[in-house]
């Protein structure tokens, strides 16, 4: 079992759900953990809930501004960075003939871009330390189509896997480990997006 005593952990979308837990988590075996999602106020539930240390960064990852300003922070505080848990995302559904551009560019903005340029940013501390581990949530969505209407969804989480394993291959030999983590339907706030997202759920 992996020792996380003193390890540096950032967690994205730890203000509820998936994110929040794993933070709780990291937190009761003692690694030092950075919370980061929109909403402050969760996100202080959250450190509440955590028995040891944390730092809390209110964040929107969409922007490069924030994801610079979420890495200097969390380096500021706590001097390393060890585990980057990317588990920020979009849930969608509706009818592929309905959907707008709009609607595929945001989803894959904040399941696939987000996490690509964050873990961009965060790489140059690990290569330094000659040691990382990047945990990217991604979905049995990115494995197969779980459910109908679904389909910007699962694309993103496909690609989000695929990123994973050419990222794995990249990083070979550097002490940095990349996982992708594929969760079957979780019922959390995730699934209240959109209506009918809870026939998905169940």
């Amino acid at each position: 079992m992996l020792d996380l005593k003193g390890k540096v952990v950032v967690v994205t979308g730890a203000s509820s759900g998936i994110g929040a837990a794993l933070a709780q988590a990291f937190s009761m075996e003692e690694a030092k953990v950075t919370l980061t999602a929109r909403r402050l106020d969760r996100l202080e539930e959250t450190a509440g809930s955590c028995p040891g240390e944390t730092l809390i960064v209110p964040a929107d990852l969409v922007a490069q501004t924030d994801r610079e300003a979420l890495v200097d922070q969390s380096m500021e505080r706590w001097g390393r960075l060890d585990i980057l848990v990317n588990n920020a995302g979009l849930g969608f559904y509706g009818d592929f003939a309905s959907t707008t551009q709009t609607q595929w560019r945001q989803i894959f903005e904040i399941n696939l871009f987000s996490i690509v340029f964050l873990t961009q940013t965060v790489l140059p501390t690990m290569i330094t330390q000659n040691q990382g581990l990047i945990v990217n949530i991604a979905s049995i969505g990115g494995l197969l189509a779980h459910s109908r209407n679904v389909t910007p969804y699962v694309a993103s989480k496909h690609a989000l896997i695929g990123f994973s394993r050419g990222l794995a291959k990249d990083l070979e030999g550097t002490g940095i480990k990349v996982l992708a983590v594929c969760p079957h339907l979780t019922d959390t706030e995730f699934f209240s997006v959109s209506p009918g997202a809870e026939e998905m759920a169940s």
